[in-house]
C-alpha cells in the first residue's frame, strides 16, 4: 500500500497577450495536488495536479490537469505545467515556475511568472500569479491530508 498526501492551493494574478502587452487581464487557478506515492515522490519531486482555472478572455471556469514539480531545496524550484480548453474547446497550456531564493523565501514562493501558451505551443501571453499568504496560508495548511 502506497502512502501520499494532497493539498489544495489558489494563486490569481493577471496576464497580458504578447501582442497587447498595455492590457492587464485577469488569471487565476485553484488545483488539487495529489502524490499517491511517497517514495516515488522522493525521486521525481512531481505531484499530479487538476482543478479549475479561469483566464479572463479564454477561458471561463474550464477544468485543468497536469503536474507540480515541488523540489524548493535542491532544485530550488517549483514548477507548474497543465493543459486545459479554452471557451473554444482549443487545448491551451499554461507553465510557470516559482525560483526559489533562500534569502527572499516568501516573496519568491509566493510569486509565480508564467506563460499562456498556444494549441501549438506558441506564447500567447505572459502571467504572473501570486499565493496570498496572509488570507490563504492557514486554509493552505489545513488542506494537507495523508492519502
Amino acid at each position: 500500500m502506497s502512502v501520499g498526501f494532497e493539498f489544495r492551493e489558489t494563486m490569481s494574478g493577471s496576464y497580458h497577450l504578447v501582442d497587447a502587452p498595455d492590457r492587464e487581464r485577469a488569471i487565476s487557478f485553484t488545483i488539487r495536488a495529489v502524490v499517491h506515492d511517497l517514495l516515488r515522490f522522493l525521486r521525481d519531486r512531481k505531484a499530479e495536479i487538476a482543478g479549475e482555472v479561469d483566464v479572463e478572455g479564454f477561458a471561463d471556469h474550464r477544468p485543468m490537469r497536469g503536474s507540480l514539480t515541488i523540489d524548493p531545496l535542491l532544485g530550488k524550484e517549483l514548477v507548474y505545467d497543465f493543459a486545459f480548453p479554452d471557451n473554444d474547446d482549443r487545448k491551451l497550456r499554461f507553465f510557470g515556475r516559482k525560483s526559489v531564493e533562500f534569502l527572499r523565501p516568501l516573496a519568491t514562493m509566493t510569486t509565480l511568472p508564467g506563460q499562456l501558451l498556444g494549441p501549438a505551443g506558441e506564447v500567447l501571453g505572459e502571467a504572473r500569479l501570486r499565493f496570498d499568504a496572509r488570507s490563504d496560508l492557514a486554509k493552505w495548511l489545513r488542506s494537507f491530508k495523508p492519502t
